[in-house]
């Protein structure tokens, strides 16, 4: 294993499933969309305060969480982090695990998984989220239903993400048997916005009606909002669940990775990225490079996209873009 071979990651390979043409602008030539700042940024904030909780003494755990949100740039954001941090602790902070490590980055060879011999193309890399006795624990963040039966747990059964953090944590000499899949759901109420003026409506006294607003939201106002609907319902935005891998399905994970990484080493050395027009559109969002592959707009345009060198930013002992290009 090299540290100058390209990082396969559970992100990168779900890109490359739904569109190698996609894969290439993010992973070989290191664009990234500036509309996708805002869901990342919260993203990147939220997990940073579940580190934090993971991380330290159960008496410390939740305010050294709360910290973490005073690094926010949207007060909006941090309101929601706090109002979901808070309610996190109130449902898991009577379930105790050993913890054994947070925020844990690994490297492994890919390895064939007929023959045992391993790629001298790719690595397969990653971060687990924490790992604790017996168990990796992995965290998630959506907007889906995380009800028992629905289909985002029916979806864990073909994850090859879990059987790449089985490899890194046996790897790192961690004996784990399951992945403790923690899903926290997002809510879904905005910010309350001032109504606009020609649109308010007031009584015959000159008071507004409850339907007017006459000002916005304060970040105050939407964090105690949130923490009033999470508390009353917690089982919607705080879910966990075991999941557990076959030998069997390891070994069909590692053939959908090598088989996958085959595919991108083709492409590569034909220099051709077939498109996928079924990805332009995946849960109700278009893909941010879809103008890019209409036509209409440039990886160049500096109002779209962003050129980086780290192209897994999850991660901090990697190659950059420069070392991949070598490789």
């Amino acid at each position: 294993m090299s540290d100058k071979l390209p990082m396969l990651t559970a992100s990168r390979l779900r890109d490359a499933r739904a569109c190698q043409r996609r894969h290439k602008h993010k992973y070989i030539d290191g664009y990234r969309p500036l509309d996708d700042a805002a869901p990342l940024r919260f993203g990147t904030l939220f997990h940073a305060a579940l580190a934090s909780w993971w991380g330290y003494a159960p008496e410390f755990r939740l305010e050294f969480a709360l910290a973490e949100t005073l690094e926010a740039s949207d007060p909006y954001e941090a309101a929601m982090a706090r109002a979901l941090i808070v309610g996190y602790d109130a449902r898991w902070s009577d379930d105790r695990y050993e913890v054994l490590a947070v925020e844990r980055e690994f490297r492994v060879p890919l390895v064939n998984p007929e023959t045992g011999a391993k790629s001298r193309t790719w690595d397969l890399g990653g971060k687990l989220d924490a790992v604790v006795t017996g168990a990796v624990v992995e965290h998630k963040t959506t907007s889906e239903d995380i009800a028992p039966g629905s289909e985002y747990w029916k979806r864990l059964r073909l994850d090859g993400q879990v059987s790449i953090y089985f490899q890194g944590a046996r790897a790192a000499g961690f004996n784990v048997e399951r992945c403790i899949y923690d899903v926290i759901r997002k809510p879904g109420q905005r910010p309350l916005k001032a109504t606009p003026e020609d649109k308010r409506q007031y009584k015959k006294d000159g008071t507004p009606y409850a339907t007017t607003r006459l000002t916005d939201e304060t970040p105050e106002q939407y964090e105690a909002r949130l923490m009033e609907a999470i508390a009353a319902d917690p089982s919607r935005h705080f879910a966990r669940g075991e999941v557990v891998r076959l030998d069997r399905e390891m070994d069909e994970a590692m053939f959908d990775a090598w088989t996958i990484a085959q595919q991108l080493r083709a492409a590569e050395v034909a220099d051709r990225f077939p498109r996928n027009v079924d990805a332009c559109v995946q849960y109700g969002r278009t893909c941010a490079f879809f103008g890019v592959c209409t036509g209409e707009q440039s990886l160049d345009d500096p109002l779209l996209f962003k050129r980086v060198e780290n192209v897994h930013p999850e991660l901090s002992q990697v190659t950059n873009l420069t070392a991949e290009r070598e490789g």
